[in-house]
C-alpha cells in the first residue's frame, strides 16, 4: 500500500479536529492602583492560570503530546509580564500569600476546624511551589511559553496593541494601528511573524481582513454569529482576500462557560466569590445553585477532581457528537469554479479567556489537562493547533461575514451603549487632537523632550483605548475604577498635548517623567508608521 493511501485512510478514520485557543489578556495594571482592584488582578492571574497553565504543558511536554492549543498574548499583558518591577512584585505577593496562608492554619486550629486547617495548608504548599517554579524560570513567563511554542506543543497567536475595540474606531487608522503594533510587538517580543490574529472581543466587522491580511496574518477567531447560520467547523476565506476566519463552538462554549449550567456552576467546584476575611484564601464549594454565601459548605478537593473527570469525559464525547453532525450535515463549496462536497473533516474549535482556568474556575487548568491528554491520546478526534488544521486541510469556503462580537447580543452593546457613550467621544477627541500633534509628521530621532512628550501622548491614547474601561463599566465590573482609570489617562494626555501646543513643555519635565514612568507600556515605541495618528 502506498504511503499517501495509507494517509487518506487515515483522515476517513478521524471524526474530525478539535483545536483550543485560550486568549491570555489583562489590561494594564501597573502601578495603577493595587488592591482590591489594580496589580492584585494580574498578579492573581499570574499565580492562579498562568503558572499553573506552564506546570501542565510542561508534563503534556513530557508526555509527549503534540500540538496541543494556540494561545493568544495580548502585547499589553507581554509589556507587563516582561516588566521587573512587575516581576519582583510578584515575588512578594507569592511570598505575602504564604504568610496568610500561614495566618490562617492558626485561627483553623484555635477554631478547631480540621478541613480548613487542611485547607489552609495546602495553600501555604501552592504558594510555595508556585514561587519555586517562578524563580526557576527566572521571573521570565514569556519565555517559558515562547519555549513551548519553539516544540511544537502550542501556538503563539497576535492580538491588538492595546486591546481596543475595533469597529467603534471612527477611522480607519486607529484600528490600522492597533492592529500593525500588536503585530510588531509579537514579532518583538516572540521573534516570528505570528500566523493568528484574536481581534479584540471577536469584534469582526468589514475590511479588518484586509487590515490582518496586510500584516501577514493568514487566520483569525469570530463568533459563530459571524457566519449568517452556517454551521461553524469549516474554513471561511473572508470577502476577497486569502485570510481565513475560523468560527468558535458555541456548544463548547456553554459547556464551560454559560454562567447557568456551565461546569464551574457545578456544587463539588470551588467557590470563587466567598473569602475568608483576613487573607482572601478560598474555603468553600459552590454547594448548589443559589445556596447563600453564609450557608456554603467546605471544599472537598477530592470530590472537584473527581467532578471535573467527569465534566472532562462529558465535553470530549460533545466533542466528537459535534464532529459528527457537522459531517452528517454535509454542504458543499466552490472550488476552481465547481461546486463540490466537503471531504476534509470538520474542526471543533473552543475558546475561553485563559483566566477562566485556574483564576475563574479552579478546578479549571486539571479540567484542561485531563481533556488535552485524552483527545492527544485518542483516535476519533484529532488534536492540532488553528494554524495547523490549516496546513493539513486545504478546503474553503469564500464568504462574507456578519458585523458581530461575542458580547451579550453578540453585538457592539456591550462596549458602545449609553452608559459608555461619553467614553467614546472622549476617545475620538483624544485621537483627534493627537492627529493635529502629529501632522508635521514623527518628530526627530532622540530624547528630547518633545520627542518624549509626543511619544508619551500616543501611549495614554492608546491605553484610552483599551476595549476593557468601557466593558467595566458596561457590565457594572469595578466600574469606580475603570472610571478612574480612563478619566487619568485623559488628564495625562491632556497634560502633554496642551504643553505641546503652547510650547511649554519646560514646565512639566517633573510631571512628564512621573507619567512616563507610571505608563511605560511600548518602550521602544516606533512612531515612524503614525503620523497620521491612532
Amino acid at each position: 500500500m502506498h504511503g499517501g493511501e495509507c494517509f487518506d485512510e487515515e483522515r476517513q478514520a478521524v471524526k474530525g479536529y478539535f483545536s483550543l485557543v485560550l486568549h491570555t489578556h489583562m489590561p494594564y495594571v501597573r502601578k495603577n492602583g493595587a488592591f482590591p482592584v489594580g496589580e492584585d488582578w494580574l498578579y492573581q492571574a499570574m499565580s492562579e492560570t498562568y503558572l499553573p497553565l506552564l506546570g501542565m504543558l510542561a508534563q503534556l511536554e513530557y508526555e509527549g503530546a503534540g500540538p496541543c492549543l494556540a494561545l493568544t498574548m495580548t502585547p499589553v499583558l507581554c509589556e507587563q509580564l516582561a516588566d521587573p518591577y512587575i516581576q519582583e512584585r510578584f515575588v512578594t505577593y507569592l511570598k505575602t500569600m504564604q504568610d496568610h496562608a500561614a495566618d490562617d492554619i492558626k485561627d483553623f486550629v484555635y477554631f478547631n476546624d480540621e478541613s480548613r486547617k487542611a485547607l489552609a495548608e495546602t495553600h501555604r504548599e501552592e504558594f510555595r511551589r508556585k514561587l519555586m517554579a517562578f524563580l526557576a524560570i527566572d521571573g521570565d513567563l514569556l519565555a517559558a511559553f515562547a519555549s513551548f511554542e519553539e516544540q511544537g506543543l502550542i501556538e503563539i497567536i497576535a492580538s491588538c496593541a492595546t486591546h481596543a475595540f475595533l469597529p467603534a474606531q471612527r477611522s480607519v487608522e486607529s484600528a490600522r494601528e492597533q492592529v500593525r503594533l500588536g503585530v510588531e510587538s509579537h514579532r518583538g517580543r516572540f521573534g516570528a511573524q505570528p500566523r493568528g490574529f484574536w481581534i479584540p472581543e471577536c469584534a469582526y466587522t468589514g475590511g479588518l481582513e484586509e487590515l490582518l491580511e496586510s500584516e501577514g496574518i493568514q487566520y483569525f477567531i469570530v463568533d459563530s454569529s459571524a457566519l449568517d447560520g452556517r454551521p461553524a467547523g469549516r474554513p471561511n476565506l473572508v470577502g476577497k482576500s486569502n485570510v481565513v476566519a475560523l468560527a468558535r463552538s458555541d456548544r463548547a462554549h456553554a459547556n464551560a462557560w454559560d454562567e447557568l449550567s456551565g461546569y464551574p456552576t457545578d456544587g463539588r467546584y470551588l467557590d470563587s466569590t466567598k473569602y475568608y476575611h483576613s487573607s482572601g484564601l478560598h474555603y468553600w464549594r459552590v454547594t448548589g445553585p443559589g445556596v447563600d454565601i453564609e450557608n456554603k459548605e467546605p471544599y472537598e478537593p477530592k470530590n472537584a477532581r473527581i467532578r471535573a473527570f467527569e465534566h472532562s469525559e462529558h465535553f470530549i464525547g460533545d466533542v466528537i457528537r459535534e464532529a459528527e453532525s457537522i459531517t452528517a450535515a454535509g454542504g458543499r463549496f466552490e472550488r476552481d469554479g465547481e461546486t463540490v462536497s466537503w471531504v476534509d473533516p470538520p474542526l471543533v474549535l473552543a475558546s475561553y479567556d485563559t483566566e477562566f482556568l485556574g483564576h475563574g474556575w479552579k478546578e479549571g487548568i486539571y479540567w484542561l489537562e485531563l481533556t488535552l491528554r485524552s483527545l492527544s491520546a485518542g483516535e476519533s478526534v484529532r488534536l492540532t493547533t488553528p494554524s495547523r488544521f490549516l496546513a493539513d486541510n486545504l478546503e474553503r469556503l469564500r464568504s462574507g461575514l456578519l458585523s458581530t462580537t461575542w458580547g451579550t447580543d453578540r453585538d457592539h452593546s456591550t462596549w458602545v451603549n449609553q452608559e459608555t457613550a461619553w467614553m467614546w467621544e472622549e476617545i475620538y477627541s483624544a485621537q483627534e487632537r493627537l492627529r493635529g500633534l502629529m501632522a508635521g509628521g514623527p518628530p526627530h530621532a532622540g530624547a528630547s523632550i518633545e520627542t518624549r512628550a509626543l511619544e508619551q501622548a500616543v501611549r495614554e491614547v492608546l491605553l484610552l483605548e483599551s476595549s476593557d474601561w468601557p466593558y467595566m463599566v458596561a457590565k457594572n465590573r469595578a466600574r469606580g475604577y475603570a472610571d478612574e482609570r480612563f478619566r487619568a489617562h485623559i488628564e495625562r494626555f491632556t497634560t502633554l498635548a496642551d504643553a505641546i501646543e503652547k510650547g511649554k513643555l519646560g514646565d512639566i519635565t517633573q510631571e512628564l517623567g512621573e507619567i512616563e514612568e507610571t505608563d511605560n507600556i511600548f518602550a521602544e515605541l516606533d512612531l515612524s508608521g503614525m503620523q497620521k495618528g491612532v
